[in-house]
């Protein structure tokens, strides 16, 4: 895998290094190249963006060998035009799942919940929050369709 270098926010004389793995680089390890996910859970605090972004640059589009796939998201809306509690990155992966087959069927509450983190108090990020989704590919017989 590829390594992700950090500075600690509050000393910026401290470096660490934090292995990271794509989703491709997880199938490959796992021999499971080829083969069909049933469900993917993305915990990866903050970076699903980066991993979600990585799955589509990666497959060319959309990921057809995800069945259901099932998010924690981290979210800051600083644009306003979205409210209180939206997120503007949210709403264009959301979609990019939908365009791909897979569509939200669950999430835990409209506009997530705040972070009473003291980090993001101490940097002045008043409205930092956290939401959970679930997205599942939707399958039809000939009689249903």
């Amino acid at each position: 895998g590829e390594n992700c270098e950090l500075n600690n926010v509050g000393d910026q004389r401290k470096k660490f290094k934090l292995p990271v793995k794509t989703l491709p680089t997880i199938m490959k390890e796992l021999g499971h190249e080829g083969r069909t996910i049933d469900v993917l859970k993305i915990d990866v605090e903050g970076s699903e963006f980066a991993f979600l972004e990585n799955i589509f640059d990666r497959t060319g589009g959309c990921p057809d060998f995800i069945e259901q796939v099932s998010v924690e998201w981290h979210h800051m809306p600083w644009d306003v035009r979205y409210g209180e509690g939206s997120s503007p990155s949210i709403n264009v992966m959301a979609t990019l799942l939908h365009t791909c087959g897979l569509k939200m069927f669950w999430r835990h509450m409209s506009g997530g919940w705040p972070s009473n983190q003291k980090i993001f108090q101490d940097l002045d990020m008043k409205d930092v929050r956290y939401s959970l989704a679930s997205f599942n590919r939707e399958h039809w017989t000939e009689n249903e369709k």
